[in-house]
């Protein structure tokens, strides 16, 4: 890239623009090249026909354009003494070394740093993709906790049913085995299937103590 210093002052052709220390002007594409040209052709006389054809190739203008041209860069120079020396009937000049042309050489980027940046960037990536997977399952996790929160009451309200079931089963069980119903004859305990219990049937010699049980036929039987 090309860059034109003239004192603290810059002419940059690929950006179209001419930079003082306080403003930066940018040109139109026509003062662009008519500066260009007249820095690259110092020290001589340009004529107006010729800054015209350079400005405006292939194109018919009017003369008064070069005119404006020219204005506007003495604008953008923002300097009292004169760059461009207006040449009465010869056309225009800018005198030899009032620009010093430079060579910027663009920044090459090495291998190395391209690597480093290729694996910062992998690196970046990897971290963005570990923070999405952790994320998403976290995500999942919380999903599938959702999930399962109302077959977890189901299950609950199940197994709370099943308790109940079950305690009253092994209720009905165990009262099987507990003391059968007793009725006091006499100061006599009878237990067992009283309901075939016949009082006027009742043995005279029943023991005075301890329990007669009455079984599922009528009879009964002492127990001590």
């Amino acid at each position: 890239m090309i860059i034109y210093k003239q004192g603290k002052d810059s002419f940059e052709p690929q950006k179209s623009a001419y930079s003082t220390p306080d403003t930066t002007t940018k040109l139109s594409a026509s003062e662009t090249k008519i500066l260009q040209y007249l820095i690259d052709n110092n020290g001589e006389i340009i004529s107006r026909d010729k800054l015209l054809e350079i400005g405006w190739p292939d194109k018919v203008v009017v003369p008064n354009s070069l005119n404006v041209a020219i204005a506007n860069l003495r604008k953008a120079f923002k300097t009292k003494h004169e760059i461009i020396i207006t040449i009465k009937g010869a056309g225009f000049t800018i005198a030899k070394n009032t620009f010093i042309q430079h060579q910027i050489q663009p920044e090459i980027v090495s291998d190395s740093d391209h690597i480093t940046t290729s694996q910062n960037t992998t690196a970046s990536l990897n971290k963005e993709e570990s923070v999405t997977t952790s994320l998403d399952n976290n995500d999942e996790q919380e999903t599938d906790i959702a999930a399962n929160q109302p077959l977890s009451k189901i299950a609950k309200i199940g197994c709370g049913i099943s308790m109940i079931a079950l305690l009253t089963w092994i209720g009905l069980w165990t009262s099987s085995w507990q003391t059968p119903p007793c009725v006091s004859v006499n100061n006599q305990q009878i237990c067992g299937n009283i309901e075939l219990l016949n009082l006027n049937d009742l043995p005279k010699n029943l023991p005075a103590k301890g329990t007669v049980y009455i079984d599922s036929a009528g009879k009964l039987y002492e127990k001590n």
